[in-house]
């Protein structure tokens, strides 16, 4: 048989492996729901919120492909399914992150508690258009993309106290309050709310527009994973 053939023909047979060991390995909620439990799930999006205590591991597991924030920062050791291990950089509360789905089993090596929140695309949003910027644009002084993956676009907003912006818009997506959080939002209408959310929250977001304003006691950031 020609070379080239025998290649390709290992390179499905190999293909077709992966896929079968990818198939046959359960979601992470499934087989590890220890440390990985659904936080929110609608016909759009799947949030799952991630825990490990120093030293503890868990089983081979599979997701969606994702994106993510840590809450506390951590660090772990990722073993593959072929049993090839790998330390990953040690990351820091606030930072986003982002994973291809691959199969694997995670070994905590954090200092303290790791807590993190995953956020998986099911479907695509039927989004609609708005005549006012989104957020990134009109007021990329507070609002700026880190991460633009998997469906994601991860855009960090920071608001000192007291401070605010301008009407924006934002596309549907998962909010993930960094700090607690104490606002006024104004819509477009000039119907004003107030919400109030502490550090930690995972709420969704439908597509709005609106201004906001920071009236809590001290600096606020929030994580938005909008659909794109």
């Amino acid at each position: 048989m020609n070379r080239l053939l025998v290649f390709i023909s290992m390179a499905f047979l190999i293909a077709g492996c992966n896929q079968d060991t990818q198939a046959t390995i359960g979601h992470a909620v499934d087989v590890a729901s220890e440390h990985y439990k659904v936080e929110f799930e609608n016909e759009y999006v799947r949030v799952i919120r991630v825990t490990y205590n120093p030293g503890e591991s868990s089983a081979m597991h599979s997701h969606k492909p994702l994106v993510g924030v840590t809450l506390t920062g951590g660090q772990g050791v990722f073993t593959d399914a072929d049993g090839n291990a790998e330390t990953r950089p040690e990351n820091f509360a606030g930072d986003i992150l982002s994973d291809d789905g691959e199969t694997h089993s995670v070994l905590s090596i954090s200092k303290g508690f790791e807590e993190l929140i995953f956020v998986e695309v099911k479907k695509k949003y039927p989004s609609t258009k708005s005549d006012v910027p989104n957020s990134i644009l009109i007021d990329s002084m507070n609002s700026k993309v880190e991460m633009e993956e998997h469906g994601i676009r991860a855009i960090r907003t920071k608001a000192p106290m007291g401070g605010g912006s301008p009407m924006h818009s934002h596309g549907a997506g998962v909010a993930v309050s960094l700090t607690d959080q104490k606002t006024i939002h104004t819509s477009i209408d000039g119907v004003v709310s107030e919400v109030s959310l502490k550090a930690g929250s995972v709420n969704w977001r439908e597509e709005v527009t609106h201004s906001g304003k920071n009236i809590n006691d001290a600096d606020l950031e929030v994580i938005l994973f909008e659909l794109m």
